[in-house]
């Protein structure tokens, strides 16, 4: 699958749609559409082909991704700058709080993609009990998060800081590995098909060298939801598909 890259089509509209003026619309296209979609969809992408699936997009942004997807894919995002600007150029996107709002009212899509969003969220397993609820049978979840590497001081190393410190960001609540994220996952009802710190790909036998995988600051998570999931025997939840996705007994 060739890279995916704006089209002249695409910049058009995104500069002659876009609800807010000539230059803020030139701004946003340049630093979020001009580069197309960022290298870790770009790499689950060409693996598990997401761009032919019905998608939802959580934290959707401006929509800079979502413009590649298929026909009746959406967004979600929290904020009304961007969820704004993303319907004015015809994108569908849905303003809501992902973790509280209800979902009952939205499609249910093929696949979910969840860059840099898990970090910032108040519970972590109740937005992944909910992604579960929001994907048809056997859905795909595709989910980055920034990870805390095995050498933190890594970063004093000139030239490496940005590439091991995103976990830091001041707005970050949780913190990851990939050992953490896959657990969280799996107890959430997804089988994992793929933990990719060096993302899909040619560089990815180096996700299965030890120490070597927690270098990087940052995974992909590839899941399948997995039928008529449940907790495991002797939990005090059971799985449900209330807005919560689960009860305790």
């Amino acid at each position: 699958m060739q890279k995916l890259q704006p089209t002249s089509a695409m910049r058009q509209a995104v500069l002659e749609q876009g609800c807010f003026s000539p230059a803020e619309n030139k701004r946003i296209y340049d630093k979020w559409f001009a580069p197309g979609p960022r290298q870790k969809f770009q790499a689950v992408n060409r693996k598990y082909n997401l761009t032919d699936m019905v998608i939802c997009d959580i934290g959707c942004g401006y929509g800079m991704t979502l413009l590649y997807c298929k026909s009746g894919s959406y967004g979600i995002d929290i904020e009304t700058y961007q969820s704004a600007f993303a319907r004015s150029i015809g994108l569908t996107v849905y303003q809501r709080d992902f973790l509280h709002n209800p979902l009952e009212d939205l499609p249910r899509v093929e696949a979910i993609w969840c860059s840099a969003v898990l970090e910032h969220v108040e519970s972590i397993h109740v937005f992944l009990r909910r992604m579960a609820l929001l994907l048809k049978p056997g859905g795909l979840v595709a989910i980055y998060v920034p990870t805390i590497p095995v050498i933190p001081a890594l970063r004093w190393i000139p030239g490496l800081y940005k590439y091991t410190t995103g976990y830091l960001y001041s707005d970050h609540i949780n913190a990851f590995t990939p050992s953490t994220l896959r657990f969280f996952c799996e107890r959430a009802g997804f089988e994992t098909l793929e933990l990719s710190p060096f993302l899909p790909g040619i560089a990815a036998i180096a996700n299965h060298i030890p120490l070597v995988n927690r270098l990087v600051d940052g995974c992909v998570y590839v899941g399948r939801k997995i039928a008529d999931w449940e907790y495991p025997e002797g939990a005090t939840r059971i799985a449900t598909t209330d807005s919560k996705g689960f009860m305790y007994k």
